[in-house]
């Protein structure tokens, strides 16, 4: 099997990425220790036809 190929996203995308390394990390951390919490919340950032009870 081959190695995938990497390529580093560019300076420019990065510099306007909603979210960097950082705080990926600290998502993460809070899907994993408080995931009805985080996930509700995130579910809040979309426009539903019925809300997710769930």
């Amino acid at each position: 099997m081959t190695q995938p190929v990497l390529h580093a996203p560019s300076a420019d995308f990065t510099a306007t990425a909603h979210v960097d390394a950082a705080r990926y990390d600290e998502m993460y951390a809070r899907s994993i220790a408080d995931p009805d919490g985080f996930w509700g919340e995130q579910a809040q950032r979309l426009d539903w036809m019925a809300r997710p009870t769930k």
